[in-house]
């Protein structure tokens, strides 16, 4: 089996009904495009769901692999513990994972820990899956401080593994978008956040993928995002297929950007872009 799907989703806590309450009416766009999304990730039947989360465990140059039995996660810390999600963890997808990077000269550390919790990075994407009746086992991957081009090619591997593994798996890209959009916002102010959040949106709409890995840093930095990681490893899983975006719902109201998209493969291309 092999990739058949790959989403970018957002992961702001209030998206959780029992967090969110009053304010879920300024984000029903995104949490609709949320359920869309999770809707169809769970028709294509995956047996398992690659999370790339900026939140877990984050090594400068080396990306985290969960790499236990089982996850765990509430929103204690968000005031409703009573809220609680669990999954069963892929090891052997992970162990492949781990393999296919190292034969491509990126070091993986592999977390196997009772401990093993899932953070609101991979939690809040979680939610909706589950809610749709998917995402009962995953691969969590925290990104590490590499290079674009590096994470690239680190989801190239990933790629590889879910072939080698014989998973039918969607990769997830968790990660908000500028934290800069108003006065106010949890960032602060910059007015070049809206322009990195319309640019990027921009070039995935158009599966721009050399635009996105050559964005320009300076712009990056001024935004204060936490997307653009998970996005380039989700591209690099994608690589040598033809691939049709969908942007399914983009919004900002509390001042950080929340895109939801979708990412079909149509057919192998055969080629890569050789990061």
């Amino acid at each position: 089996m092999s990739l058949v799907l790959a989403a970018v989703m957002p992961h702001p806590p209030l998206l959780i009904p029992e967090v969110g309450r009053a304010d879920l009416g300024k984000v029903k766009n995104t949490q609709a495009a949320m359920r869309e999304a999770s809707r169809q990730i769970a028709a294509v039947q995956p047996e398992t769901i690659v999370m790339i989360t900026p939140h877990g465990p984050v090594l400068r140059d080396t990306p985290v692999l969960m790499a236990g039995e089982e996850m765990q996660g509430n929103f204690g810390a968000f005031g409703v513990p009573q809220v609680r999600l669990k999954a069963r963890i892929d090891g052997e997808l992970a162990g492949n994972v781990a393999l296919a990077a190292r034969e491509k000269g990126i070091g993986v550390v592999m977390q196997n820990s009772a401990l093993d919790m899932l953070d609101h990075g991979a939690s809040v994407p979680l939610y909706y899956l589950q809610e749709a009746g998917t995402g009962r086992q995953c691969l969590v991957i925290t990104f590490a401080f590499l290079s674009y081009r590096e994470l690239y090619r680190f989801g190239e591997a990933i790629q590889e593994a879910v072939r080698v593994t014989g998973r039918r798996a969607v990769v997830v890209a968790s990660g908000d978008l500028s934290h800069r959009l108003i006065p106010g916002g949890p960032a602060g102010f910059n007015p070049r956040g809206r322009e990195f959040d319309e640019l990027l949106v921009e070039h995935l709409r158009y599966y721009r993928v050399e635009e996105i890995l050559g964005m320009d840093q300076k712009l990056v930095s001024a935004a204060g995002e936490c997307g653009l990681r998970s996005i380039a490893i989700m591209l690099g899983s994608l690589t040598g297929m033809a691939v049709e975006p969908r942007i399914l719902s983009y919004e900002g109201p509390f001042g950080v950007g929340y895109l939801v998209a979708l990412f079909i493969p149509q057919a192998k291309e055969h080629k890569s872009h050789g990061y």
